[in-house]
């Protein structure tokens, strides 16, 4: 299931003035994996000024819009959730250690605390699926079928 939804109009340019639609994709597929991206259009809707995973950007826009923040909480926590480097033990330290975004300096982290292999699973040797719970992943096919066109 998917649905592109029309945000509006910000100022992409900032100059001031209002001229940059924007779109945001939300998808769960078949496999229960959910994704969702931004395109922020030039003013003339001919190309993008800036797209695909820039929803922390677009925050700021949107910040009161109950539709976008429910796309945002989802995409912050939901967003491929099929590909994770590690188990949400390994991850958790990580974030709460602020190692983030270099393999070599995770692996030697974990490694520092006796978490490289969480439970027989070596950080990073795979890619980990983590399930939306039942109860949020009705909520957002729920809401694609209701903001489909």
């Amino acid at each position: 299931m998917r649905t592109k939804i029309d945000f509006g109009k910000i100022d992409g340019y900032g100059n001031g003035r209002k001229t940059c639609l924007v779109t945001v994709e939300v998808e769960v597929d078949n496999n229960d994996v959910f994704t969702a991206s931004a395109d922020i259009w030039n003013s003339k809707g001919t190309d993008y000024i800036r797209c695909g995973q820039c929803l922390d950007y677009l925050y700021q826009f949107f910040e009161n819009d109950s539709k976008f923040k429910k796309v945002y909480e989802w995409w912050k926590k939901w967003h491929l959730n099929d590909m994770h480097a590690g188990t949400e033990k390994q991850e958790q330290a990580l974030e709460d250690a602020g190692v983030r975004g270099d393999y070599t300096k995770e692996c030697d982290y974990l490694e520092s605390i006796g978490l490289l292999v969480d439970n027989g699973y070596k950080f990073g040797t795979a890619w980990l699926k983590r399930e939306i719970p039942a109860e949020i992943l009705n909520e957002m096919k729920q809401f694609i079928k209701e903001n489909s066109k």
